[in-house]
């Protein structure tokens, strides 16, 4: 049996219909290349706590130190407390995976440039989305990008080159 690096992705990347507008957003190209090296997790945050498609928007707001996640068009929706938890028990189970491809402008999978609004004005607009931050202050080293930074056949090959060297030191410190 073949051991391959696990690479988790954003479901929406893959095609799947998860996007809160119900709209695909599928990558193909991405996706084939780096099937060709690696195996890939789908995860969608908003719809593993719960979320239907298609579902009203959320965004980032208050406090950028700790934002909230409510409605966009609603702010009475507030699911902050949900992706909270499922942010905390999800990585755990994430220790396995060699890289992460988020969906950028996500509040929950976006990895830089989410606005945080107070009262519909942007207060901050350098966050990352509430998954995505739980990931990356978790997994410090871990390679992670976005779909727009995988374009060029350079980007995906750095990419592919940055989650095999990081596969290849968890393979030797489980092993050493």
């Amino acid at each position: 049996m073949s051991h391959r690096p696990v690479v988790a992705i954003s479901s929406c990347l893959l095609g799947q219909p998860v996007r809160y507008d119900g709209r695909l957003q599928h990558h193909p190209d991405i996706c084939q290349h780096l099937q060709q090296h690696f195996n890939l997790l789908a995860i969608c945050p908003e719809t593993e706590i719960g979320l239907p498609v298609p579902r009203p928007p959320v965004q980032l707001t208050g406090n950028p130190s700790r934002p909230r996640m409510t409605g966009r068009d609603n702010p009475d929706i507030d699911i902050t407390d949900s992706m909270r938890d499922y942010c905390q028990h999800k990585i755990h189970s994430l220790k396995h995976i060699s890289g992460y491809v988020f969906k950028s402008r996500s509040p929950s999978c976006g990895l830089e440039n989410i606005p945080v609004f107070e009262q519909n004005t942007v207060i901050d607009n350098n966050h990352a989305g509430l998954f995505a931050d739980t990931v990356i202050n978790t997994l410090a080293n871990l390679p992670v990008t976005e779909e727009t930074q995988l374009q060029t056949q350079a980007q995906r090959d750095n990419f592919i080159s940055q989650v095999l060297d990081y596969y290849a030191q968890q393979v030797h410190s489980n092993h050493g």
